[in-house]
């Protein structure tokens, strides 16, 4: 048995090519990888497959699907994406991130009485990113190469809040060049505490502090943001002509009610200006209880979708509400999946779409829409797909859709082409 795999040492978001030679044809090869993060060493994950090796006595990853295991598709990454919790200690993953100590990966190969072990370690940045806290006017984190003259990338996370989570966004496009700025709006100290009503003014800082520090010098802005970030990159975009380019993941084109009035009945917008609420959408609870109870009902994954699909169709003031994307100055990348279960991004993409072809938009714009793509999480390879494809609620079973082959296939291909639409 011989094996070639790697490279064993790597960035995260870099496939992991898996071939063994030197078996017999017909040899059965059982594979099995484990993990664990850095920040939550207690909660360790497992995937595994068994192979039939071909007449030449190879099984080749990238090109064989596995007879039996955690998975049941062609993919080199079929493994890592797979990944089940094992054993748990209650730890939580999103809490603590850190992208200064690599991920390891340990794979053994069996075959007959042969053994082989290969140990991977995956880095979240490169060995020369620096990374700086910032607290004041705003509060976020940089992370950049010195001595480069690549653009700045503003990351705008979701509904979380965290900014610890965005350096995992961060890490792989800084090792790529760029001067990378996180940034934390809300939740945070210093900030308002919950997702609702932000000023836009604060952004605003953010911009003239770019253009005034000395490592960015940013004339020009790029911006990628997932969920509810990507509706506020989208909306930044439509008002800012310093934004030079967009990437959002999982946007939508309406500015939405404030998430935490979904259960105080705070009728108040996410963002504001000058004092005063964008006009939004407001997303009525009782659908998504009557949604949730039919689930229930049927043993089947609940989801927000429809709650803002409803919502969306009922709203009397769709066009004031709608973002003016089309007075952007941006090159415009939207990432869709088609099974969104968190809010129905595909929808809101198509409109961004429409509207600027309407208006005949004079900057590049593209969708990519995949058909079996949940709500999905930017950059591959990194958190494992069970713990968003099924979450076990106190009421039912959560989803944030897609299939685990459309997932793991989506956000590879669309990392790769957000990496090359900054890069271009």
């Amino acid at each position: 048995m011989k094996l070639f795999v790697g490279p064993v040492n790597a960035l995260i978001d870099e496939p992991i090519q898996i071939t063994v030679t030197n078996l017999s044809p017909a040899a059965k090869l059982f594979i099995t990888a484990t993990m664990h993060f850095p920040w939550a060493p207690t909660e360790a994950y497992e995937a595994s497959a068994s192979f039939i090796a071909d007449s030449n006595g190879t099984v080749d990853l990238s090109k064989q699907k596995p007879d039996e295991g955690t998975y049941d598709f062609i993919d080199s990454m079929g493994l890592i994406a797979s990944m089940q919790k094992v054993s748990s200690k209650g730890a939580n993953i999103a809490l603590n991130i850190s992208a200064e100590h690599p991920l390891v990966i340990e794979m053994y190969f069996e075959c007959g009485e042969e053994r082989d072990t290969v140990r991977l370690e995956r880095m979240f940045k490169s060995p020369g990113v620096i990374s700086q806290k910032i607290h004041d006017p705003f509060v976020g984190e940089l992370f950049y190469t010195p001595c480069t003259n690549y653009k700045t990338i503003v990351v705008l996370g979701g509904s979380d809040g965290s900014l610890d989570s965005l350096s995992l966004i961060a890490g792989p496009l800084a090792s790529r060049g760029f001067h990378v700025l996180n940034v934390g709006y809300f939740g945070l100290e210093g900030l308002p505490e919950k997702l609702e009503e932000i000023p836009l003014e604060y952004f605003e800082k953010i911009f003239a502090w770019l253009k005034d520090n000395p490592i960015t010098q940013a004339n020009e802005i790029y911006v990628h943001g997932t969920s509810k970030g990507g509706e506020l990159a989208l909306l930044l975009a439509s008002r800012y002509e310093v934004i030079k380019k967009v990437a959002a993941s999982a946007p939508h084109a309406y500015c939405f009610q404030a998430l935490d009035g979904l259960m105080s009945g705070k009728n108040v917008s996410s963002w504001s200006y000058a004092g005063k609420s964008l006009p939004f959408i407001p997303v009525d609870n009782d659908i998504f209880f009557e949604h949730q109870r039919h689930c229930l009902d049927l043993h089947t994954p609940f989801g927000f979708t429809t709650t803002y699909r409803e919502s969306m169709n009922r709203a009397a003031n769709k066009e004031a509400a709608r973002i003016k994307i089309e007075n952007a100055n941006a090159d415009i990348l939207l990432i869709a999946g088609q099974q969104d279960n968190v809010w129905n991004t595909y929808d809101g993409c198509l409109d961004v779409m429409e509207a600027l072809a309407k208006h005949n938009y004079p900057y590049e714009y593209n969708l990519l829409a995949y058909p079996d793509l949940g709500h999905s999480l930017p950059v591959p390879y990194i958190i494992p797909l069970c713990e968003t494809l099924s979450v076990q609620m106190p009421l039912g079973e959560f989803t944030s859709g897609g299939t685990l082959q459309g997932n793991c296939h989506a956000q590879a291909d669309s990392w790769q082409k957000t990496v090359a639409f900054f890069q271009k």
